[in-house]
């Protein structure tokens, strides 16, 4: 009987019993946030974040780095071989102009 009458009367004040539950929630809340051991894991996390942070930064310089440096490393061989096809083309009209030259000498 008396369970029942608790029951009916929170029933019908259902409002503020969630308002004092969220008091309740904040109180305990405030106090678990406070603690050094929340503090404490807290600072460990960000600090671990940072590093993490570093080393992607440290990681993508590199990465940035080895990129430049290949495309130096192809156009220096693009430059190769485009001197190479013009040596090639300068040799070639002169062997065949010494093969008319043997041609109409005969």
């Amino acid at each position: 009987m008396v369970y029942k009458k608790i029951v009916d009367h929170a029933i019908e004040h259902k409002y503020a019993l969630v308002f004092a539950g969220g008091v309740a929630a904040a109180i305990i809340g405030k106090k678990v946030l406070e603690s050094k051991v929340v503090k404490d894991a807290t600072t460990n996390c960000v600090a671990g974040a940072l590093a993490v942070k570093q080393e992607a930064e440290d990681k993508l310089a590199e990465i940035k780095a080895d990129a430049e440096e290949q495309v130096c490393e192809e156009e220096d061989e693009e430059k190769i071989e485009i001197e190479i096809e013009e040596e090639e083309k300068e040799e070639k009209p002169k062997k065949s102009s010494k093969k008319t030259s043997k041609k109409s000498r005969k």
